[in-house]
């Protein structure tokens, strides 16, 4: 993989040939892929082995999301999303480790995910379990070769840092999402690069404006378009020397899904020639 490789996250609905057939069409070398539990099987492995030698592409990260996470707003995400949610930890912990065996067959080098809304408060009594939770996540990754990259958003950057040097273990990262920042209204995503730097091991290229009611998310934007400021963004985080895979995020379906990841692959190539 070229250094600072675009590329894109997809579902490998509703087929992986098609998904990756469609993402070589767009002229991407890599992607990040939603866990493809239907997939995981030898049958399934074997597809999508095929379909990835066929067309070249290469997978950087997979995205493992969890049964019940809900966005609808900022109390359904507390409540519901990522390994923070105590009622349904152990059976997201077991899901994470099946991800995790399946991106080690694979060859997949790293898994990530939202785990939800980290307490800001390290005194919180539910804190505690929560770095638990992690170190059992990222002991097991280790033991297979794999990072476990957190996705930025539902916490500041200091938090997250101080989360990261909390669990205290070598192979717990960032894939650093900076619209996230944003659409949760917790964080400015440039200086938040500073904080983070020594732990960005993704990015997803994304945008969105603030929220601009309490309780509710930002709205996500098309690249280029939204309260992130990319073209600085991106040039701070090249400057800072990160120089992994730029993975767009696009949350919505369709042609003009397509057409906005063709738009903000021009945009970052036109970032980037210059390096």
């Amino acid at each position: 993989m070229k250094p600072l490789a675009v590329g894109v996250i997809i579902n490998l609905e509703p087929s992986p040939e098609a998904s990756l057939e469609l993402v070589n069409r767009l002229g991407i070398p890599t992607v990040q892929i939603s866990y493809p539990e239907k997939l995981d099987n030898p049958e399934g492995i074997a597809r999508l082995r095929a379909a990835l030698a066929h067309t070249g592409i290469e997978i950087t990260s997979l995205v493992c999301g969890f049964a019940g996470d809900r966005y609808d707003d900022i109390a359904t995400v507390r409540a519901t999303v990522g390994l923070v949610p105590e009622a349904t930890r152990t059976v997201r912990i077991a899901h994470v480790r099946k991800a995790a065996a399946f991106a080690q067959t694979l060859g997949v080098p790293r898994l990530q995910t939202h785990i939800g809304y980290v307490p800001d408060d390290p005194t919180d009594p539910a804190y505690p379990g929560i770095v638990d939770a992690m170190r059992i996540v990222c002991d097991d990754l280790q033991a297979r070769g794999l990072v476990f990259a957190l996705e930025t958003g539902q916490e500041t950057a200091e938090g997250l840092r101080r989360f990261i040097d909390d669990v205290a273990l070598p192979n717990l990262r960032v894939n650093f999402d900076p619209a996230n920042m944003i659409l949760y209204g917790n964080d400015n995503p440039i200086p938040a690069l500073d904080v983070l730097e020594p732990f960005i091991d993704g990015v997803h290229c994304k945008d969105g404006v603030w929220p601009t009611t309490e309780g509710q998310l930002g709205r996500e934007m098309p690249l280029g378009q939204g309260d992130v400021n990319f073209t600085q963004w991106l040039t701070k985080l090249i400057d800072l020397g990160y120089r992994g895979p730029l993975t767009i995020e696009r949350e919505i379906s369709g042609a003009q899904q397509q057409k906005d990841i063709l738009l903000a692959k021009a945009l970052i190539e036109s970032i980037t020639a210059k390096y």
